[in-house]
């Protein structure tokens, strides 16, 4: 990322995370797409895992895989998966369900972003897709990059 995109980017990512009415309104220049890990839910002898994606940037994402990786209660890697969080268009707000087989949901301490394994969207560079992510967590678990 270049220094000019990162002062770019700076001000308003101060202004979305102070501000839940402004993180919550239409679409900025240089704005986040909000990835909130918003349930863990039991089914079978899975944990379903769903995602709330609020798209607060300029930018339609045609294509956004992320791969995630899930850690336990004491830190130990227990699953790797790759998800599929596009598309999703400006200004929209969508939910993405998931199941991590064979894994409980009161084992997972943790889920990193650990890399953007494809993104497309209008406006920003692959190598920056990452940096436009802006993880949350609204169960035990925390969820970051």
């Amino acid at each position: 990322m270049t220094l000019q995109r990162l002062l770019h980017l700076v001000p308003t990512l101060v202004l979305l995370s102070a501000s839940p009415t402004l993180a919550q309104s239409g679409p900025t220049p240089g704005g986040a797409f909000s990835l909130e890990l918003n349930r863990l839910d039991g089914v079978d002898d899975s944990c379903r895992v769903t995602l709330v994606e609020r798209n607060g940037t300029a930018s339609s994402f045609s294509v956004l895989k992320l791969d995630l990786v899930v850690f336990d209660e004491e830190g130990i890697v227990t699953k790797r998966v790759g998800v599929d969080a596009g598309p999703l268009k400006v200004g929209r707000t969508t939910v993405k369900t998931f199941d991590l087989k064979g894994l409980a949901c009161n084992s997972v301490g943790r889920v990193l972003i650990n890399d953007i394994l494809s993104c497309e969207a209008e406006g920003i560079a692959p190598d920056i897709c990452l940096d436009v992510v802006e993880p949350r967590s609204r169960v035990s678990a925390t969820f970051d990059k």
